[in-house]
């Protein structure tokens, strides 16, 4: 019966507690969207300043994914590629969402790709499609390796559907613009 009394006491006390502890969680959220935002805008206007990513991590609700990410990003355009794969690989490593999955082994399938490895970049797409099937991005890429790097790809170079659909000839001939039929005089 003393503890309840005790709580009694003090109940105002720890409403006032409660309160500062909740408006601190909501400054520390609205300062990390603001810096998280801030460090989007800089990669998209091409500053690649990390100030706003390293702000960021401090914060009582940092999303490792996203910073990481976005530090890949912003490494990816800077050039600096082995920096990207590095925190691209720490997002497949560390995270447990697979959006930020797909997105990170599809950034370094593009990397490869710059780095001239189809092999290997083709693996990371696939398994990039693995996660999400419908992703249109992955899969012309991944279509592109196969009609660019035919030699690497002997066996699915040939499965690529970049062929046109079959039709009825004697139609697709009298259909606009074929065999210059239709073309305007000018």
């Amino acid at each position: 019966m003393g503890a309840i009394a005790y709580i009694r006491s003090i109940r105002v006390y720890l409403i006032i507690i409660a309160g500062l502890c909740l408006s601190y969680g909501f400054y520390q959220k609205y300062w990390y969207t603001d810096l998280i935002g801030g460090a989007v805008k800089a990669i998209e206007e091409n500053r690649l300043d990390q100030q706003y990513l390293e702000k960021a991590r401090e914060s009582l609700f940092a999303s490792e994914d996203l910073i990481s990410y976005n530090m890949g990003v912003r490494a990816y355009r800077a050039d600096n590629l082995a920096k990207a794969m590095e925190h691209f690989y720490g997002v497949i490593r560390k995270s447990r969402d697979s959006f930020w999955k797909k997105r990170a082994y599809y950034n370094i399938g593009n990397i490869l790709v710059r780095l001239e490895l189809p092999k290997k970049a083709a693996e990371m797409y696939k398994e990039s499609l693995r996660l999400d099937p419908t992703d249109w991005e992955t899969k012309y890429n991944l279509e592109r390796l196969y009609v660019f790097y035919p030699m690497a790809f002997p066996d699915e170079g040939s499965q690529a559907s970049l062929n046109p659909e079959p039709g009825d000839e004697e139609e697709d001939k009298n259909q606009m613009g074929q065999h210059g039929s239709d073309r305007p005089g000018i």
